[in-house]
């Protein structure tokens, strides 16, 4: 299960940056920023968005750099953060 959430962000931050690749490669993509990136997913989580909707506002809050490592660190933030932000934790880990 774990895989298939992985390929879904990895997806969804592909469609993402691909339909921006008209705009120079400095507009478009983000640092990474996993708190950041784990208070966004909940927000848009709480707020009833699917978890492809929350992961692509986390793109275009550009807090996601599109790199694994990027995904592996907001994974581990969000299990750092779990009672404080419990949707994106089990968004993340338990789906």
């Amino acid at each position: 299960m774990m895989t298939i959430l992985t390929l879904l962000l990895l997806s969804s931050a592909a469609h993402l940056l691909a339909a921006e690749t008209s705009q120079s490669p400095k507009q478009w993509i983000g640092r990474c920023e996993p708190v950041n990136a784990v208070v966004i997913m909940n927000q848009a989580l709480t707020e009833g968005k699917t978890d492809a909707e929350a992961f692509a506002a986390v793109v275009e809050a550009r807090s996601f750099d599109g790199s694994k490592a990027c995904i592996d660190f907001i994974r581990e933030a969000s299990m750092n953060m779990r009672e404080g932000y419990p949707k994106t934790f089990k968004s993340l880990w338990m789906d």
